[in-house]
């Protein structure tokens, strides 16, 4: 069995155990843009049972982000290290599986954002408890019930306007109804299920998850946090119509032992505007070498319906846009938006088990540059393009938008300045005339003085105005990678600053030529008006 085949049957073991231990009590929980939700562990304020776990996936309108401010009062062993008794799990990326969430233990408060428009939250209680007698829930809620509830927030209407309007309930009780088979109604449709015995396969299915990733992986990708003691609250001005997610079954008796409780309140916001994220915020080794997977989160490859084959790179600037070379749809099988799609996520070609991000999205406009010109020595002028896809390109950690050099420099200059160092990616040929490499690779170039660059093209036809040269021995881009941008790094951050155009061969001793990026930005918002890219210094 190949390495490749073993990471994905491991993937879809961590996927099966993370739905195994969450069977049960599993919620899909959407919000409108400025709501507020607040979110309880069952029997809230009483302690939710030992042994259950309960799982909350939170989305947020598209673009916008979820903001938690959670109090957490858990049940947590001092001896227990590792919160293995009792633990908390907050996944800003959205992701329904354990590994790379925070683990919180004991009790305190804690604020998070999502990273984007998703966010789970869970606990997993280890051990057993026996169902409390005196608690009986409603047929429709025992072992038979739905596995997994979708809510919707109440349309138009914050927590705080509903303080207003609804009167204080005694925490954890139903509201009261006048009518017996309305209370009924409501109650099936307001409260999300509380299940209260998931089982000892709880604790195996949390270890589990734990071991999935080495020691060394798991601590670069996970946090655990213990929090400060709190007093215990006494009461809660939180009905089950307001919250809806509200536990409003009758409070367990005291005298049964519970495992902990939280309650978190969470809003969905618009963000600060964010581009260009990279699992590596670092400059690229100065060599040609593979990428690590999901380098890149903007690289995209361009290819035709027909024969599947990748022709050229584009770079993704926004959930229906990407930035491309106008010289590689001059073809009769690449001139038509018709014939073309793009695919994100990528990085093995040859593989489709490295990586579960890739996505392709046929392509519903091809925009090229009106002053764009290809000379009978080969070298365009204006060799610029946007591509629109026909549906949105969904974001991730490892699919998202490079940055745009929307502003100059403090001296007005416009980026990337000579000396400066860019990285260029592609699925380019190794060699001129050589074979195409089906893994994603990357080197790091250097930024050449304008003058230098005319000089040493001279012969060839000089330099096309709007572009900007970059020369490293031995490295260079190739075949293939035309349309691909080059990126500088800024605090971290991928922009977008060149558009690979042309050069003589591949790392010769002359310079390639690459389109500047910065002297197109108001040819890019003429063609994508409907687009708000990010403002303002990166």
């Amino acid at each position: 069995m190949d390495v490749w085949t073993w990471l994905l049957l491991l993937n879809l073991l961590r996927v099966n155990v993370a739905k195994g231990l969450y069977d049960q009590c599993n919620h899909q929980v959407k919000l409108q843009s400025g709501q507020k939700l607040l979110i309880n562990s069952p029997y809230y304020p009483a302690l939710y049972p030992r042994g259950t776990s309960c799982r909350y996936a939170v989305e947020a309108p598209k673009d916008q982000v979820l903001q938690f401010k959670c109090e957490l009062q858990l049940q947590t062993l001092s001896t227990d290290l590792k919160c293995r008794t009792e633990v908390f799990h907050f996944n800003s990326e959205g992701d329904e599986v354990l590994t790379s969430s925070e683990y919180f233990c004991g009790s305190g408060k804690f604020e998070r954002k999502s990273f984007l428009n998703r966010a789970v939250i869970s606990y997993i209680s280890n051990g057993h408890s026996e169902p409390p007698s005196a608690v009986k829930l409603k047929d429709k809620l025992t072992a038979g019930a739905t596995t997994s509830t979708t809510t919707h927030a109440p349309q138009g209407v914050s927590i705080e306007e509903q303080d207003a309007e609804e009167a204080e309930v005694e925490p954890g009780l139903p509201e009261e109804s006048e009518d017996p088979e309305e209370s009924e109604e409501d109650l099936s449709d307001e409260v999300l299920h509380v299940l209260q015995d998931v089982g000892v396969s709880d604790a195996l299915a949390y270890v589990a998850s734990l071991l999935y990733d080495d020691e060394e992986a798991r601590k670069s990708r996970t946090t655990t946090i213990y929090l400060d003691a709190l007093p215990i609250r006494s009461s809660s001005k939180t009905s089950g119509k307001r919250a809806r997610i509200v536990t409003t079954y009758p409070l367990a008796p005291s005298t049964r032992q519970g495992g902990g409780r939280f309650t978190c309140l969470v809003e969905a916001i618009q963000p600060t505007c964010s581009c260009g994220w990279s699992r590596i915020p670092r400059i690229a080794s100065p060599t040609n070498e593979e990428a690590v997977l999901h380098e890149f989160p903007p690289m995209a490859g361009v290819l035709t319906k027909k024969h599947g084959k990748l022709f050229c790179g584009a770079a993704i600037i926004h959930h229906h846009y990407l930035l491309s070379a106008a010289h590689c749809f001059l073809g009769p099988e690449t001139s038509s938006a018709a014939q073309l799609r793009v695919v994100v996520g990528e990085h093995d070609l040859a593989s489709a088990y490295e990586t579960f991000a890739t996505r392709r999205y046929d392509l519903v406009a091809l925009i090229l540059h009106e002053a764009f010109s290809q000379a009978s020595d080969g070298q365009p002028r204006n060799d610029i393009a946007l591509l629109k896809t026909r549906s949105p390109i969904m974001w991730s950690m490892n699919v998202g938008p490079a940055c745009l050099p929307l502003q100059p420099t403090e001296d007005g200059r416009k980026l990337p300045l000579a000396g400066h160092q860019v990285v260029a990616a592609g699925w380019g040929t190794t060699s001129y005339g050589g074979p195409q490499t089906h893994r994603l690779l990357k080197a790091t170039l250097d930024v050449i003085d304008g003058q230098r660059c005319r000089q040493t093209l001279l012969s060839a036809g000089g330099v096309p105005p709007h572009t900007f040269c970059t020369y490293t021995p031995g490295r260079d881009t190739c075949q293939y990678d035309s349309g691909g941008a080059l990126y500088e790094r800024i605090h971290g951050r991928l922009v977008a600053v060149g558009i690979v155009s042309f050069g003589q061969a591949c790392a010769t001793q002359q310079p390639s030529v690459n389109t500047r990026v910065a002297s197109f930005i108001k040819w890019i918002r003429t063609k994508s008006p409907e687009v708000a890219y990010c403002p303002g210094r990166i």
